[in-house]
């Protein structure tokens, strides 16, 4: 900092106070996971937080996602049905090419009709595919074949929500996340179908956004071999240390929830000694706010169905919880 102006660049506030309350006190996402929702001190899924699920291949990581994504994009409440969703816009970045949307839908399906479960039967299918219509609206699969393409991804992201606060900004209105999502979306506060006379009850939540990158180091060894002598543009260090910078600044600056996936070296998570030993540069690791380990359990399931044990490895205090995936999906 040789100048006065690059100086007082440096000290300028990056968002206001009123901003800020808006990130920091911003609802949670609602999960469906007990274990991720509860109060332990906070649930987890808040805007500004990074949650890494580490696991052996097969501990069902992407079965969690799925879970979350399914309850995330569900309404609050409709027609007198509490669905106790957060109306969430989700995007998930594939990176492997094992998240199953059809899985997603038949999860998203089975939420809604325990919901309507004690609703009159010639109202039941209506109410259903409306539901069913308007969650899915708020879905986005985005397949990457290469950790390249996440990056873009990503960078997409921060532009184009960046784009609506600065269109808020020269139209005059106040920026908070309620504003920009509605321009993000084109929503029509005097549209009709699922936004028109709930869109003051939907306007309050509908700004929450929600980010999941399914195994994030699937191209972990590609890019490992990547080094510079190789004459590589983007070497293992270089495309982490971007990750991680790219999903800080859509978990603080857009107030986005950040869920990610990531396989194991080894059997048993990753651990020696007792501790959790991260694979990735410390980049990435310092970037990740709280961390949760899935292991198998010793309970008997049925032929196909899987049993595991997540412990939070960060923060320590939080409690974890058991979990079965059978074909019909995840329970806790």
């Amino acid at each position: 900092m040789n100048t006065l102006e690059e100086t007082l660049a440096f000290l300028a506030p990056s968002e206001t106070a009123r901003a800020y309350l808006d990130r920091a006190l911003r609802e949670p996402l609602r999960s469906g996971i007990p274990f991720v929702d509860a109060r332990d001190p906070e649930p987890a899924l808040r805007a500004g937080e990074i949650v890494e699920i580490v696991g052996a291949p097969g501990s069902g990581k992407t079965e969690f996602v799925t879970e979350i994504a399914a309850h995330a994009v569900l309404p609050r409440a409709r027609d007198g049905v509490r669905y106790d969703g957060s109306e969430a816009r989700v995007i998930v970045i594939d990176c492997d090419g094992k998240f199953d949307q059809l899985r997603l839908l038949r999860a998203l399906n089975r939420k809604i009709e325990e919901k309507l479960a004690n609703v009159r039967e010639n109202q039941r299918v209506t109410m259903r595919d409306e539901v069913y219509e308007e969650s899915m609206s708020r879905f986005t699969l985005v397949r990457a074949h290469g950790m390249v393409d996440a990056l873009k991804t990503l960078t997409a992201l921060d532009a184009a929500w960046s784009g609506a606060i600065e269109s808020a900004k020269r139209d005059g209105l106040f920026v908070d996340a309620e504003t920009a999502e509605t321009r993000e979306t084109g929503e029509d506060a005097e549209g009709g179908g699922t936004n028109g006379a709930k869109s003051g009850e939907m306007a309050k939540f509908a700004s929450q956004r929600l980010v999941i990158c399914d195994n994030v180091a699937a191209f972990y060894w590609l890019d490992r071999a990547s080094r510079k002598d190789h004459g590589a543009p983007f070497n293992i260090q270089r495309v982490f240390s971007a990750a991680a910078r790219l999903f800080k600044r859509l978990a603080s600056a857009h107030r986005a929830a950040v869920v990610v996936t990531k396989t194991t070296l080894s059997s048993n998570d990753g651990r020696r000694g007792g501790q959790y030993k991260d694979f990735l540069p410390v980049e990435w690791t310092n970037a990740v706010t709280q961390r949760v380990l899935l292991a198998p359990s010793n309970k008997r399931v049925g032929y196909g169905e899987y049993a595991g044990v997540a412990t939070w490895d960060v923060p320590v205090r939080r409690h974890g919880g058991a979990y079965t995936v059978t074909e019909e999906g995840m329970r806790c």
